[in-house]
């Protein structure tokens, strides 16, 4: 049975396409706060993410490297925010469009997926430390060189399921994570997504120390 879901991933959204978006999400979200009146992320937070965002693409047309590497961070950090919300508002329409279509969020059809039809796990993951402080690179083999993969971080147990966080969806078998914290050990798994949005298992993880 086909469900409309919510899209929770904007890879594929150019910086000028992503910020109006972006700003749709919040505006509808604040609009229907009583149809979602607990997303995980605030929206005066998620403000504040698409103004930093809207700066740094600006200033990214500079071409230096420093503006680039910070466009991409705060791109990551808008991209995981809305990751979360966009689950949140999934989590309470459960496939009703009307519910979806008042987040403001774009939206797809859904259908139930094969279990045989889920990628497998990538596998090779490394871990190397970023060119800014605070950050990581993670490298994988993915089932697919365009695939999409989610990133998942972890600063605690990782044998602790609810200890791991969203940090990305990335194309392909790189990602750059940034806003860590300097000496903290980090651990990253990576899983890829399959057909309908379903995702494969995860790879084993990998930790490093932040520097």
């Amino acid at each position: 049975m086909s469900k409309i879901k919510a899209v929770i991933d904007f890879t594929g959204y150019s910086g000028a396409d992503f910020a109006p978006v972006a700003q749709t999400i919040h505006d509808q979200m604040i609009a229907n706060a009583a149809t979602f009146p607990a997303p995980p992320v605030s929206m005066a937070t998620l403000l504040a993410l698409i103004g930093v965002f809207q700066t740094a693409l600006a200033t990214k047309a500079s071409r230096a490297t420093a503006d680039t590497l910070a466009y991409n961070l705060t791109r990551q950090e808008l991209e995981g925010a809305l990751a979360h919300i966009g689950g949140y508002v999934n989590s309470e329409a459960r496939g009703d469009a009307t519910i979806v279509n008042k987040s403001g969020f774009p939206s797809y059809v859904s259908g139930r997926v094969a279990t045989g039809a889920l990628p497998a796990a990538p596998e090779n993951l490394r871990l190397f430390h970023g060119a800014l402080s605070g950050s990581i690179l993670a490298r994988c083999r993915p089932q697919g060189q365009r695939s999409m993969n989610q990133v998942q971080t972890c600063t605690g147990d990782p044998s602790v399921e609810a200890n791991w966080k969203f940090a990305g969806m990335f194309s392909g078998g790189r990602a750059v994570i940034g806003g860590l914290t300097v000496g903290s050990t980090v651990w990253v798994r990576v899983a890829t997504a399959g057909r309908g949005g379903a995702m494969g298992p995860w790879s084993d993880p990998a930790k490093i120390v932040v520097v």
